[in-house]
């Protein structure tokens, strides 16, 4: 009999019943699933050149499914999609220019894995120049690398950048518009500023850091709100002759309030306010006990100098800046813009050059405070051109109220041909102008920008501004590097010195760019605690020593060296009869050694008796002390004025030519010997 095929189904039974027949171990184990799923990276537009949104797609495949896939940026991860096309969105700006490397990674349902990388290059130009700015720990003070800036437009973050070891950043591309930045790093208090304006002019924003009072507590500055007084908007709003305001700061920032601040178009704490009587500020210290809300009420600000030489008889916009500190050193600053009509009749005037302007450039040993270069500071500054200003000052002699200036603006130019304005006070006359002591004329303005810098010349100039502007005559000066004199001998706690020693300084003028060095010194005897001070008892009586920096220094041979005392407000030139020391016969022609300088070494020698001190007593504790320790630089080209300082220590600050008070002095024990 023939047999018949087998169905489908039967077919199917036979083999299930011929292999149940042969295989008595039970049903087979499924085979796991170890293929990871395919995929690649794509970037759409790569490059990018144009702000906007960025498209991440994923071509991601698998056999059994895909389950997931997430993008990355770095070890940031941006977002993940489970259904095809797997597709992320970046948006990317102009902050963000440069190579970026975003990477993908696909996941199967049994957890197999796969990733890919793509690079997108981010090149967006825009029309306006770059906003640029400084981090610094203090107005005058080092400055901060390392701190990471955020960008803010509104809500939206647009990118960081990193501060580099001079405190810089710089943004690039940014369209016209306003923008919010905020500065952070490990240890610093945090600094914000609101209301950045950029558009065709390239701005340079300053932002204070300082190191927290307390780490352990928050960085985030207080939010405030404003109004005007009568609580009214206060951004847009219109002015005459005055401005109010109100400020409310929020609950919750690190309290209390140190000091809340206001001012037009400067920033608020630098030491160009206080130190111009032609300009004037707003501030207000809260009661220290108290925490929480800070109301300052309504504030009007009718002081003629908040304004003077802001607005137009029609109205200008202005910038009003507030700024907050909190107890921690938080710093929050907003910008905001108001239109000032200011009805000044100066405004309509002729006016004429300013004369006789001179800038002086600063550096301290020490930082600034951060209201203005005059407070006690601490620690000591950081020496990359830390603790510089410059101080300009000028006459306006017509006094003529028809050539009564409006206003006067400082311009600065770091190539001596292209001026920037850097600040504004009202303008003024004053018939009195000195020749001889530029500390003393009339007008003055400090620039306390980070730009400035140890080594680089800077030219200034005055325009007096009416209904026309008239420039100044321009000046230098070129800030010097910290001035580092020290103590030789006698040693600290030496033994059985002289009784008519010789005082051995060394000093690093010349290594700094410096013409000269001046000292005060103090002689005390512990003992009876007398003592007596050389060459005289004012910080200005000084023993000023020259190493030769040729003609376009102090006019002294190279290698050749000059010692002599001068006394005052002003650094004269050398008279014959105070000269101690002159190998060149410059001004003395029998060449006098009294004093005598290595200008190798850059040591001065001083035996007492030459300094006209009387011998010392036997075995008797004495102590010799620094009272006054600087380095200056002339300006030759400037009828040889002193266009620079760069300050170790002065205990005066009524005393010219340095009205400051930096009371950091060198101070060292000695016993002297038997008879």
């Amino acid at each position: 009999m023939a047999l018949k095929p087998l169905s489908i189904g039967s077919a199917f039974l036979l083999g299930t019943l011929l292999i149940g027949c042969g295989d008595s171990s039970g049903p087979a184990a499924p085979v796991a699933d170890t293929t990871a799923p395919t995929l690649s990276l794509t970037a759409t537009p790569n490059p990018v050149t144009t702000a906007g949104a960025v498209k991440l797609t994923a071509d991601a495949k698998d056999d059994g499914g895909v389950a997931k896939v997430e993008f990355y940026e770095g070890s940031t991860k941006l977002g993940e999609d489970n259904t095809a096309p797997y597709e992320q969105q970046v948006t990317l700006n102009a902050v963000q220019n440069g190579k970026h490397t975003y990477s993908a990674t696909a996941y199967d349902a049994a957890g197999n894995k796969t990733s890919a990388t793509t690079d997108v290059t981010v090149g967006i130009t825009s029309n306006t120049a770059p906003l640029q700015g400084t981090v610094v720990d203090q107005n005058i003070g080092a400055p901060v690398a390392g701190s990471t800036i955020s960008v803010y437009q509104g809500a939206t973050l647009l990118g960081t950048v990193t501060t580099d070891a001079n405190g810089k950043f710089t943004l690039t591309g940014l369209a016209a518009g306003t923008y919010d930045l905020k500065a952070r790093k490990s240890g610093m208090a945090g600094s914000d500023v609101y209301g950045v304006v950029l558009g065709t002019q390239t701005p340079n924003v300053e932002l204070v850091q300082r190191p927290a009072f307390d780490v352990a507590v928050s960085p985030e500055p207080a939010k405030i709100s404003f109004t005007r007084a009568d609580g009214s908007p206060l951004a847009g709003a219109e002015f005459t002759n005055g401005v109010d305001f109100k400020i409310t700061t929020n609950a919750d920032y690190t309290g209390p309030i140190r000091i809340m601040y206001a001012q037009l178009n400067r920033t608020p704490g630098s030491g160009v306010v206080t130190s111009s009587t032609t300009a004037a500020n707003w501030n207000f210290s809260p009661p220290q006990d108290q925490q929480g809300v800070i109301d300052t009420g309504a504030v009007n600000v009718t002081n003629p100098n908040f304004i003077a030489g802001f607005g137009s008889p029609t109205g200008e916009t202005v910038y009003l800046q507030l700024m907050v500190v909190d107890f921690n050193y938080n710093y929050t600053r907003y910008i905001v813009p108001i239109k000032l009509k200011n009805t000044n009749a100066a405004t309509a005037s002729t006016v004429v050059a300013p004369t006789a302007a001179a800038a002086t450039a600063f550096t301290l040993k020490q930082e600034g405070s951060w209201t203005t270069p005059y407070g006690v500071p601490t620690p000591d500054a950081a020496p990359n051109g830390s603790g510089v200003f410059v101080e300009v000052r000028w006459c306006y002699t017509n006094t003529t109220a028809a050539a009564l200036p409006f206003a006067f603006d400082i311009e600065r130019s770091s190539d001596g041909t292209t001026f920037t304005k850097v600040g504004t006070v009202g303008g003024g006359a004053n018939a009195t102008c000195s020749t001889t002591n530029q500390a003393a004329r009339p007008f003055n303005y400090r620039d306390t920008s980070a730009e400035l810098a140890v080594g680089k010349t800077f030219t200034y100039r005055v325009v007096a501004r009416g209904a026309n502007t008239v420039a100044s005559n321009t000046t230098q000066t070129t800030p010097l590097a910290q001035f580092k004199p020290t103590f030789i001998a006698p040693a600290d706690e030496s033994t059985g010195v002289s009784l008519n020693p010789t005082f051995v300084l060394g000093q690093n003028q010349t290594e700094i760019g410096a013409d000269g060095a001046a000292y005060n010194l103090r002689l005390r005897d512990l003992m009876t605690l007398n003592g007596y001070n050389f060459p005289g008892t004012a910080s200005n009586a000084l023993i000023r020593v020259e190493e030769g920096t040729g003609d376009t220094g102090n006019g002294i041979a190279p290698g050749q060296s000059m010692v002599f005392l001068s006394s005052g407000a002003v650094l004269g030139a050398p008279v014959a009869a105070n000269v101690r020391t002159d190998t060149s016969g410059k001004v003395v022609t029998s060449k006098p050694n009294l004093m005598p300088v290595d200008t190798t070494a850059h040591t001065v020698s001083m035996p007492l008796n030459v300094l006209g001190g009387a011998t010392l007593q036997p075995l008797r504790p004495y102590k010799w002390e620094m009272q006054s320790g600087f380095a200056y630089k002339y300006a030759p080209s400037e009828g040889n004025r002193i266009s620079a300082y760069s300050v170790f220590t002065w205990p005066a600050g009524t005393d010219a030519p340095i009205l400051q008070t930096r009371p950091v002095n060198l101070n060292w024990d000695f016993i002297t010997g038997d008879k």
